[in-house]
């Protein structure tokens, strides 16, 4: 045996076999850094490892088969002793080996005291060296201003320098190899923003103000100063097979200093996920603790634990982001149906299906039976709190699920009740533009337009993408006498790619006399598929003036098309008041002839709306008649 690794010592067999790890190591670390950028199959990495694997024992055979002489190579069982020049190849295979592991020692020095390179988007930024823009329609309000957006469209970015504790989380860049993974990294992004939010003393820009920035060639300085913060936090997610790689910085835009980053490589698993936004978050709070002392909490709250299981939770994040969007809110509730058979105890994906069976119909998701959908609705979010008693979203819309059940009379909730229990949900999350938007509404339908204006305008500032905040908040202006700003609101949400499509914003466009507008939205109303009155329509709606054949047509036809049962408004607005529409339109000029019907003040008896009043007062177009009645103009 010792005869044998003497051989092999003399041929350089070890010496081969180490130069070979070393370069077939380094090759494979330059395949895996140029696969993406070069839009290499997913596979390429995997072929290169086999290969490199499978010609180590050939390096070794021909090592100890051939050997180096002045006169090239030879089999060695063919070199004389003389002629052997083992030894020299031996000492220039040393140096070999050493200079290699020095290069891989280096490597991962860099790669773990070195901040990342940022993602691409922001190098393309910082090279453009484009300057700070002074308006437009982008600019977003400073966090310490007053909220304006909505009643004066959206404002333009602060002159004052933000305050110290102020952030925005950028979105996190996409590198899996297929680059199909934006959902996640986004995902990943939103959740960090979402813990930061509850951060005591820190301003945190909106999800939608921030992710406008995801191709944007601005530089940090710029985009800082166009949300109007201090600092950004931007970052990657890197997915392949059962890895998940995090990297994430932190910049001061006033200095472009970087206070904090770290990559973060871990197992593919739903725990992993969450324990990484975890660990930013609080990295995050910690920096900017010490930088700014105790203008903020010393800690940041725990992430929620939404599932242990990651593929629930991909699937969740897909459906959230159209749930949001207010679109395809079929595909999401059949993502989330998929979610739920991986995870049945997953409260978050029971929460949003309860809101899209509740509302979905007002949206264009079409069911076979619209009420035994809300009432399975009902149960998913009874469900969804019989596992987490704190879920806000649950909270919400259980609130929301009392307020349409009291409106129609099936439910004796009263609106202390509905109001507390949207408190409750704002109480777990501030942030929860959901329940504001609910909670506004309930307000709204009471005739209390200026205290709901306030939470949509809450609403709008929270999340600016959420289309259903800023229809509802000009619906309020509109109730409340103030069109010139319901105008803006509109101008604005149309600016934004935020404004709804439905009965309800073609009443808001009647009352602004927009007709161009009202038309080319009437088109994309599923309920009024096939319809062709659309002038006779808006000349109804202006005058206005009762059309009893109108509304039929227009009755007949939301039945054809399975429209939801919360469309009748239309049907109001043209004199047939047997059905109301459960929306909170109904303060309008347009709607002036439903307010004086007989029908009218049946429905606010039955719905408890009266009952409140008493107590509260009267909205400014109705007042109490004698001591158990009422009326309203």
């Amino acid at each position: 045996m010792n005869k044998l690794f003497s051989e092999l010592r003399r041929r350089n067999v070890f010496r081969v076999a180490g130069v070979y790890a070393v370069v077939g190591w380094l090759l494979i670390q330059v395949i895996v850094a140029i696969k993406a950028p070069l839009g290499l199959p997913a596979w390429t990495d995997t072929f290169f490892i086999v290969l490199v694997l499978a010609g180590f024992p050939i390096a070794l055979i021909l090592a100890w088969a051939f050997e180096m002489t002045p006169e090239g190579m030879k089999l060695t069982a063919n070199v004389p002793e003389g002629e052997s020049i083992a030894p020299k190849t031996g000492r220039r295979l040393d140096y070999a080996i050493l200079g290699g592991v020095a290069l891989i020692v280096a490597l991962f020095a860099g790669d773990r005291m070195l901040p990342e390179a940022a993602p691409a988007s922001f190098e393309t930024r910082q090279q453009a060296g484009a300057p700070q823009d002074e308006g437009g329609a982008n600019n977003l309000p400073h966090p310490e201003e007053p909220a304006t957006q909505g009643a004066e469209g959206v404002s333009k970015g602060a002159k004052d320098p933000p305050p110290a504790a102020s952030i925005a989380v950028l979105p996190f860049a996409d590198l899996s190899p297929a680059k199909d993974q934006e959902h996640f990294s986004d995902g990943v992004a939103e959740e960090i923003l979402n813990v930061l939010a509850r951060v005591e003393g820190l301003k945190v820009a909106s999800r939608t103000s921030s992710f406008q920035f995801r191709e944007s060639a601005r530089g940090v300085p710029a985009i800082a100063a166009e949300l109007g913060v201090r600092h950004i936090l931007e970052g990657s997610v890197r997915k392949s097979g059962d890895a998940i790689r995090v990297t994430a910085q932190l910049i001061d835009a006033k200095t472009d200093e970087h206070l904090w980053s770290e990559n973060f490589n871990r197992t593919l698993t739903a725990e992993n996920v969450f324990a990484i936004q975890d660990e930013i978050a609080s990295a995050i709070v910690a920096a900017l603790h010490a930088k700014i002392g105790g203008v903020i909490a010393t800690a940041a709250p725990a992430s929620p634990v939404r599932t242990g299981e990651v593929e629930a939770y991909e699937l969740f994040l897909r459906a959230r982001a159209y749930f949001q969007a207010r679109r395809n809110l079929g595909e999401a509730d059949s993502l989330l149906e998929e979610a739920l058979a991986i995870d049945p105890n997953f409260a978050d994906a029971l929460a949003i299906r309860a809101a899209i069976h509740q509302f979905g119909g007002e949206y264009g998701f079409r069911f076979e039976d619209e009420r035994a959908a809300r009432q399975q609705g009902r149960e998913f979010a009874e469900r969804a709190l019989a596992i987490d008693q704190d879920n806000s979203l649950a909270l919400g819309i259980a609130s929301l699920i009392h307020f349409y059940e009291r409106l129609e009379g099936r439910e004796a909730a009263d609106f202390a009740e509905i109001f507390a229990g949207f408190e409750r949900a704002l109480a777990r999350d501030p942030m929860n533009a959901n329940a504001l938007n609910w909670q506004g509404l309930a307000y709204a339908y009471l005739g209390d337009n200026e205290k709901a204006a306030a939470v949509h305008r809450r609403c709008v500032e929270v999340d600016p993408a959420l289309a259903a905040c800023r229809g509802n908040l000009a619906v309020e202006l509109i109730g409340g006498g103030r069109k010139d700003e319901a105008a803006k609101t509109i101008d604005a949400a149309i600016d934004e790619g935020a404004f709804p499509v439905g009965p309800a914003q073609m009443i808001i466009l009647a009352e602004l006399k927009r007709r161009d507008a009202f038309l080319l939205l009437s088109l994309n109303v599923p309920g009024l598929k096939g319809f062709q009155k659309f002038n006779a329509l808006y000349d109804a709606l202006i005058d206005p003036r009762a059309d009893p054949a109108l509304a039929a047509e227009i009755k007949a036809l939301f039945a054809e098309n399975k429209a939801s049962l919360r469309t009748n408004l239309l049907v109001n607005a043209l004199g047939d008041y047997e059905e109301p529409a459960v929306v909170i339109a109904h303060w309008g000029d347009v709607m002036r002839g439903y307010r004086r019907s007989p029908e009218f003040k049946r429905h606010m008896r039955a719905s408890g709306a009266y009952d409140y009043w008493k107590t509260h007062g009267f909205p400014p177009q109705c007042r109490a008649v004698g001591k158990e009645d009422f009326a309203c103009e």
